[in-house]
């Protein structure tokens, strides 16, 4: 063998282990924070299966964590006649059972929800609807990808 078919075999080797070291969809728990007026994930580009969300409440509020499949971005979800999400719109899809935690009290770091999801987008939102203050109109939405 050459020498120079060597180091080509030597430098796809290299790219190959680089490309299978660099950083993908995540596998892990997904570290997610709801607070007045966002919702954020610890990355927003998963790896399809069984995702666990780790949800803390860094807020003063109480919140919650919908989470529904989609095409429409978080920002343009349906709505109801009170400017709620209408959570059964046939453009939005139950992930599963639970698809979805309420009751997130302020200071809270121990909810989870674990769901099986494949590729896709979705979006996560607190749908509260406290006297005049609707949440998910107050910017408490966020996309993610599944691939």
């Amino acid at each position: 063998m050459t020498r120079s078919v060597r180091r080509g075999f030597a430098l796809i080797a290299v790219v190959s282990l680089l490309a299978a070291c660099s950083s993908g969809p995540s596998t892990g728990p997904v570290a997610a924070t709801v607070k007045e007026w966002q919702i954020s994930l610890s990355s927003t580009e998963l790896a399809a299966g069984a995702i666990t969300f780790n949800i803390s409440n860094a807020g003063d509020k109480e919140h919650e964590f919908v989470i529904r499949k989609t095409d429409l971005t978080s920002d343009k979800l349906p709505l109801n006649a009170d400017g709620e999400v209408s959570e059964d719109a046939p453009e939005l899809t139950e992930v599963g059972d639970p698809s979805e935690v309420g009751e997130i009290p302020s200071g809270s770091t121990d909810k989870t929800i674990t769901v099986i999801l494949q590729p896709g987008h979705y979006v996560i939102f607190c749908n509260l609807h406290v006297e005049d203050l609707l949440h998910y109109q107050k910017g408490m939405h966020v996309d993610f990808t599944v691939k």
